[in-house]
C-alpha cells in the first residue's frame, strides 16, 4: 500500500510550555512523517502565540543551512562531478592558505569538521535587510593570510568558513551561484516554493524579531548562504528533512545518505558529527534502536533545529526568533518521542544520577593545581586544604569563582553553596570536570565538550612587550570595520576587552604575548573548546590604536581614542570602514533628533551596554532620549553625514 504522509496531533498545553521558552519572539514547529494504515494526510504545524499572520513564517535556519550545501556537495558527488576525497584545491585552485598544510584539506574535511581550518570569518555575516556579495567574494582572500589550527584531518572542531568553502566548491563546479543551485536542485523537487536565501526570498515575509522584550527589529540576513543563509518555513524545513529518509531517492542515493550518516568523530572530540550533521547517534535511542540524525542552528536572532528517524521516516522542524537552537532541539525530540510511540516505540529516558560526594581528594590531584586557559580567558585551579577543587577567574570579563567537589566516580561535580562551610548542594543540572593529560600536558575535561581548559607552562615575553599589554590591562575596544547594515553593532561582541594578570605574567586574556603587539595561543586544544579562533594584532594609524582579529575579518577601535559627545557637535562625517564611536557622559534629561542618511546607521548603548536605541527597530523615528551615560556609534558610507540637534 503507498504510504501517506500521517498528520501528528499532539498536546498543545506541553507544546506551548516548551514554546514559551523561547521568549520574546515567534516559534513554529513542523512534523513531516509516513504511515502505510493512515486515512488523513497532512502534516503538524504549531505556531506560538507571538506567532504573526501577516507573515509566511520564514526564518533564517542558521547552520541547518550545512546540510543543503552538503546535500548540494553529495549530488555532485552521485553525479561523478566531486570526490569527496580529492583536495579542495582540485576544485577550487584559488584557494590558498599561507600554512602549507592546506593543500591536504580534503572535500569530507569540510564536512565533518576537520580541515584543521581557524573557524569563522564573522565581520559581516549577518546583515539588517541587506544581501551583499562581499562576505562571499572576500572569503578566499582571508583565508590566504591564514594558518591552520591543526593538521588536515586531526580532529574534529566545529567549522562555518568549511562550508561556504563548499558553497563556492558547489558554484565552480556547476557554473551556477549557489541559491539558483538549492532552488533547481533541491527545492523543484521537493516542491519547496518558500526556501531559499535572501537572494531570492521575500526578507519582508521573515517572522518577526524582537529586541528589548517587545521592539521589532528590521530582517536579519545571512551571507554565508551555505553555512548558515538558508531561509525557509518549518514546513519546507521538515519536508527537506523527509529526503533522508530511508529509501527516499528524490535528492540522494541512499550510499549518499549513508556516507552522511555515519560517526566522523577523531582526536577528542566529543560530538559524533557526521557529514553536514551535528549528531549521528543518541545514547537513548540507540537503545531503542532507532537513529537519529539533528542539524542546529543560530544566527545572532534566530534558530532552528531539524531532527530526523530515516527508518521510521520522521522528520521535524523547529523555528524561532527567540531562545536557541537547543530549546528548539528539546522540542523536536519531545515529538519525536510522541511520534515513535505512536509507531510502538517507547524511548527510555533515564533520570540523571545525582553523584555521591567525598570529602577528601586523592593526592594524586593536588599536582593539578595551577593556571589553565581557553580561547579567550584564564583560570586559577586550586584545592584549598584538599577537601575540593576552586576554580577562579584571572583574565576574563567578569570575576567568578566557583567550587566542585570529588566524586565516588572519579570526577569533579560543581556544588551550589560553600563548600567549606558545610553549606552546598551538588548544582542542577549536574557539571563535572575530569582531568587528562595528554601529551605531557594536564587537561579539564567535560563529558559534552571534550577537552576544555589547557594548563599554561609559562612565558617569558620580556619586559617591553609585558609593559605593552599591562598598559592596556581593562581597556575596551569596539567594532568599526563593518558596514552600516551589519547586525554585530547590536552584538555583545561589538566590544572587546583586554586583561592582564600578575598571576598570569606573560597573558593577555586566554593569548600568549609574543611581542608589544601581537598574542597567539600557546596551544590548541582538540576538539570544539577553540572552535572560533584568530590571533590578537595590535595596530596604530594616525595615533589611534586598534586591536584586530584577522582571521575573524574585525577590527576594534580603543576607548582611549573614542571622543566624549558633546552639545557642540552638529554633525558627523562618515567613513567607510570606520565607524564613529562616542563616550556618552552627563546626558541625563537630553534628547538628541539624528538625521541619519540612507545606507548609515546609529546605535545607543547605556553604561551597561545595554541597547537603548537603534535605527535598525522598526518604529522607533530618529528622536533619542539619551542615557546619562553610554556609548553612541554611527555608521555609513564615505561622503555622506549624520545631522544632530540636541533638545
Amino acid at each position: 500500500m503507498k504510504k501517506r504522509t500521517k498528520a501528528y496531533a499532539y498536546s498543545a498545553a506541553g507544546l506551548a510550555t516548551i514554546l514559551s521558552l523561547c521568549g520574546t519572539g515567534a516559534a513554529v514547529v513542523s512534523a513531516t512523517g509516513s504511515s502505510s494504515d493512515a486515512d488523513d494526510t497532512g502534516s503538524l504545524t504549531m505556531e506560538s502565540p507571538a506567532y504573526d499572520n501577516d507573515h509566511s513564517g520564514i526564518l533564517n535556519i542558521g547552520s541547518v543551512s550545512k546540510m543543503y550545501v552538503v546535500t548540494a556537495v553529495m549530488q555532485l558527488v552521485d553525479d561523478g562531478k566531486v570526490n569527496l576525497d580529492a583536495p579542495v584545491t582540485d576544485y577550487i585552485p584559488d584557494f590558498k592558505m599561507a600554512d602549507k598544510r592546506y593543500t591536504d584539506i580534503t572535500v569530507r574535511m569540510l564536512m565533518n569538521h576537520t580541515s584543521g581550518l581557524m573557524g569563522s570569518m564573522y565581520g559581516g555575516v549577518f546583515l539588517f535587510d541587506e544581501m551583499n556579495p562581499d562576505y562571499h567574494d572576500r572569503l578566499l582572500n582571508n583565508l590566504e593570510s591564514q594558518y591552520l589550527k591543526a593538521d588536515p584531518g586531526a580532529f574534529n572542531c566545529y567549522c562555518n568558513d568549511g562550508f561556504t568553502l563548499l558553497e563556492i566548491l558547489v558554484e565552480r563546479v556547476t557554473g551556477m551561484a549557489f541559491t539558483d543551485y538549492v532552488e533547481e536542485n533541491i527545492c523543484r523537487p521537493l516542491s519547496l516554493t518558500e526556501t531559499g536565501s535572501a537572494w531570492n526570498v521575500d526578507v519582508n515575509a521573515q517572522m518577526p524579531i524582537y529586541v528589548n522584550d517587545n521592539v521589532c527589529i528590521h530582517p536579519e540576513c545571512g551571507q554565508t548562504i551555505g553555512a548558515g543563509g538558508i531561509m525557509s518555513t518549518a514546513r519546507e524545513v521538515s519536508a527537506f528533512g523527509s529526503a533522508f529518509f530511508t529509501g527516499n531517492g528524490i535528492l540522494l542515493s541512499e550510499e549518499a545518505k549513508e556516507a552522511m550518516a555515519v560517526s566522523y568523530r577523531t582526536g577528542g572530540c566529543s560530538f559524533e558529527y557526521g557529514l553536514g550533521w551535528d549528531e549521528i547517534s543518541r545514547e537513548d535511542y540507540d537503545n531503542a534502536g532507532v537513529q537519529v540524525l539533528s542539524k542546529g542552528g543560530d544566527t545572532f536572532f534566530q534558530h532552528a533545529s531539524l531532527v530526523v528517524a530515516p527508518d521510521e521516516e520522521i522528520s521535524i522542524a523547529v523555528l524561532s526568533s527567540g531562545g536557541g537552537s537547543g530549546i528548539n532541539e528539546k522540542l523536536a525530540l519531545e515529538i519525536l518521542d510522541l511520534a515513535l510511540e505512536e509507531n510502538g516505540i517507547l524511548i527510555e529516558h533515564p533520570e540523571e544520577k545525582k553523584p555521591e560526594t567525598i570529602e577528601e581528594i586523592p593526592d594524586k590531584y593536588l599536582e593539578y593545581e595551577g593556571l589553565y586557559a581557553d580561547s579567550s580567558m584564564m583560570v586559577n585551579v586550586t584545592f584549598p586544604e584538599g577537601k575540593y577543587m576552586q576554580i577562579t577567574s584571572v583574565n576574563y570579563d567578569s570575576d567568578f569563582e566557583f567550587q566542585y567537589m570529588y566524586t565516588t566516580e572519579g570526577n569533579f561535580v560543581r556544588m551550589r553553596g560553600d563548600v567549606a562551610s558545610g553549606n552546598a548542594i551538588v548544582s542542577d543540572p549536574v557539571e563535572s570536570f575530569s582531568f587528562e593529560v595528554r601529551d605531557g600536558r594536564a587537561f579539564i575535561t567535560q563529558p559534552d565538550v571534550g577537552y576544555y581548559l589547557y594548563r599554561i607552562s609559562g612565558n617569558d615575553a620580556g619586559e617591553k612587550a609585558l609593559e605593552a599589554w599591562n598598559e592596556r590591562d581593562e581597556v575596551t575596544y569596539y567594532y568599526v570595520s563593518g558596514t552600516a547594515s551589519d547586525a554585530t553593532y547590536m552584538m555583545e561582541n561589538r566590544c572587546y576587552t583586554l586583561h592582564t594578570n600578575d598571576m598570569a605574567e606573560g597573558y593577555v586574556n586566554g593569548y600568549r604575548i609574543v611581542d608589544k603587539d601581537h598574542a597567539e595561543y600557546e596551544y590548541i586544544i582538540p576538539g570544539d573548546a577553540f572552535r572560533d579562533i584568530s590571533d590578537l594584532r595590535m595596530e596604530n594609524v594616525d595615533g589611534k590604536e586598534y586591536l584586530c582579529l584577522d582571521a575573524f575579518n574585525m577590527k576594534y577601535i580603543s576607548e582611549e581614542c573614542v571622543p566624549v559627545f558633546g552639545a557642540d557637535i552638529e554633525r558627523v562625517d562618515l567613513k567607510s570602514g570606520e565607524a564613529s564611536w562616542f563616550r556618552i557622559e552627563d546626558m541625563k534629561n537630553v534628547t538628541l533628533h539624528v538625521d541619519i542618511p540612507e545606507g548609515a546607521s546609529a546605535y545607543v548603548f547605556d553604561k551597561y551596554g545595554n541597547l537603548k536605541y537603534s535605527s535598525m527597530m522598526r518604529g522607533y523615528g530618529n528622536t533619542i532620549p539619551l542615557p546619562e551615560n553610554g556609548m553612541m556609534v554611527f555608521v555609513g558610507e564615505t561622503g555622506t553625514q549624520v545631522t544632530l540637534n540636541i533638545t
